[in-house]
């Protein structure tokens, strides 16, 4: 029986350092060096009439493969993505909007502060950068992507390993300036401009691969649990087939016809993840919006008896990106707010638990959900207002609740921030 690859073992992770070489060339391998190559000779529509617009496309997608390759790789896959659907295009928007908002942000204080504290301002924006684009490609939020407390967050839990992922990504950029520099004085610009293009994807690319890497290297830092894919040494079995099957039917073009299929095997007899995965692949290619949120509510419910609250949190997430309005059964909210909290996810938890009361007035755990969110808004996203009403919503219509004392006591704490934060009053 042939030998299949192993596993990666998240307890036997080969530190970055003795990567670098493999690291720096990743964009060179199979999928990653097709993707970029089309991408790059995609950037010609912007010799279009309005071809900037549609140039902009091109970078979403590009930015949308990087996060592809990132989430990849933070849970230890180390050969390159296919360009999937997993990723949704407001990521790709999302990461274009962080870029050119840390531009802008550094822009202004070039041009309106004093020159030592533009020059502070820019460092400082150049080192947040990949804690800022770690953060978005992970948690699909560009708020707590932009928010000062998520830099400092993941710079804290990377330490001094963090300063090697600057200085690398400016190695990188570097190398591509360089290069587009020598190729602009002995091309043509037509040509030079391609080249340059095929190397800014490039850095792109082996940046978030690197980001990836040192999220897959520091999980347990990151309270970040990898989701392993382990290769099976055995003879297939009748969902692998199934799976195999309807993989094919995608590849001769007929998706409607493998949408079909899946959605009569789950409905009448269930499937493995993979099969559910692959029908909300399908799902999303078809543009089928409401029956891929309806179908993450029961997954969810079945991924949460089943104890995979790792996978039951992703689906939540994912469906979020689809409709800000969904809501995952009201039983499920707390365990995955829990699990979203502990994982650093604190704008999705606070995504989970929004206007709880409205939809679940009686549920009993509103008390619970609104103290945590209470509790993620004050502590992590700096937003004590906003946890100060959630309080004062439970102390008003709870004042019996076994929390009670828990809540005084943390709307007491919110309360002293707010008076220690207003002016003396005038003598």
């Amino acid at each position: 029986m042939p030998k299949t690859a192993r596993a990666p073992d998240p307890d036997n992770i080969e530190p970055f350092w003795s990567r670098l070489r493999e690291i720096s060339l990743y964009p060179l391998r199979g999928d990653a060096l097709l993707t970029i190559g089309v991408l790059a000779l995609c950037h010609l529509v912007r010799y279009l009439p309005f071809g900037w617009a549609f140039d902009i496309f091109v970078w979403i997608a590009l930015y949308k493969y990087a996060c592809e390759c990132l989430r990849t790789t933070a849970n230890g896959r180390l050969d390159p993505p296919v360009l999937s659907t997993t990723v949704e295009d407001s990521v790709g928007w999302d990461m274009i909007k962080l870029q050119a908002i840390i531009v802008i942000i550094a822009t202004v204080g070039a041009v309106f502060l004093p020159p030592l504290a533009a020059i502070a301002i820019i460092l400082l924006l150049t080192f947040a950068q990949p804690a800022a684009s770690m953060s978005l490609a992970m948690d699909g939020s560009l708020g707590h992507a932009l928010n000062p407390g998520t830099w400092f967050a993941v710079i804290g839990r990377l330490g001094s390993p963090y300063l090697a992922v600057v200085l690398l990504s400016f190695v990188f950029l570097a190398s591509a300036g360089n290069l587009s520099g020598l190729l602009g004085s002995v091309m043509p610009g037509f040509i030079a401009k391609l080249i340059n293009d095929f190397a800014s994807h490039y850095v792109v690319i082996a940046n978030f691969h690197l980001m990836g890497y040192m999220i897959w290297q520091y999980h347990r830092e990151f309270g970040y649990d990898p989701v392993i894919q382990t290769p099976l040494d055995r003879p297939l079995s009748a969902d692998e087939r199934f799976l195999a099957e309807t993989q094919q039917l995608v590849r001769d073009g007929h998706i409607e016809a493998a949408l079909e299929q899946l959605r009569e095997q789950l409905h009448s007899r269930g499937g493995t993840p993979e099969l559910h995965e692959q029908y909300r692949k399908l799902l999303a290619l078809g543009g089928h919006k409401e029956e891929s949120l309806r179908h993450g509510r029961e997954w969810i419910e079945i991924l949460l008896a089943q104890e995979d609250g790792k996978r039951a949190l992703d689906l939540a997430r994912d469906c979020i990106a689809l409709d800000p309005s969904f809501r995952p059964p009201a039983d499920a909210i707390n365990m995955l707010a829990e699990r979203a909290a502990k994982g650093g996810q604190s704008q999705l938890a606070v995504s989970l638990l929004a206007n709880f009361h409205r939809t679940h007035p009686k549920h009993k755990d509103l008390p619970a959900n609104y103290l945590l969110a209470a509790r993620l808004l004050g502590d992590r996203l700096g937003r004590d207002a906003e946890a100060r009403k959630l309080t004062g919503f439970l102390l008003q219509n709870f004042p019996d609740h076994p929390l009670h004392d828990e809540i005084a006591t943390y709307d007491r704490f919110l309360a002293s921030i707010a008076a220690s934060a207003k002016p003396p009053a005038a003598g």
